[in-house]
């Protein structure tokens, strides 16, 4: 699993490739609370994504109470199909603002920022 955190038109970007499973969530859940505390907009960029666990499960259901009590805007871009489909099993899908690509996400920030 790695990350890579960009800013693309004043939103933070963390893209993420590989699989999230149990040997990973924990700390990509420290990299990804650290960086939404220190941002209003955070894209995770999920297009690089093969696996998602349980364990990656939780670490979305965390940073989304983080982002709903913070007022901060989350959004997943790109999700492939497998992860989609785990995520409406379990009901997680609705639960998040998606959009099919980074750049769809950018534009939907900066689309509800603008007066």
């Amino acid at each position: 699993m790695n990350i890579t955190i960009s800013q693309e038109c004043g939103t933070a970007v963390a893209s993420i490739t590989g699989d999230i499973t149990h040997a990973v969530a924990a700390e990509l859940q420290e990299k990804l609370l650290a960086l939404l505390s220190s941002v209003e907009d955070l894209v995770l960029d999920f297009g690089g994504i093969g696996i998602l666990t349980s364990a990656g499960l939780r670490m979305l259901l965390l940073l989304y109470r983080e982002a709903q009590g913070g007022h901060k805007k989350l959004l997943l871009a790109a999700v492939p199909e497998s992860v989609e489909d785990v995520m409406s099993v379990t009901g997680f899908w609705e639960q998040f603002v998606t959009c099919k690509s980074v750049d769809d996400a950018i534009k939907k920030v900066t689309k509800t920022v603008q007066p």
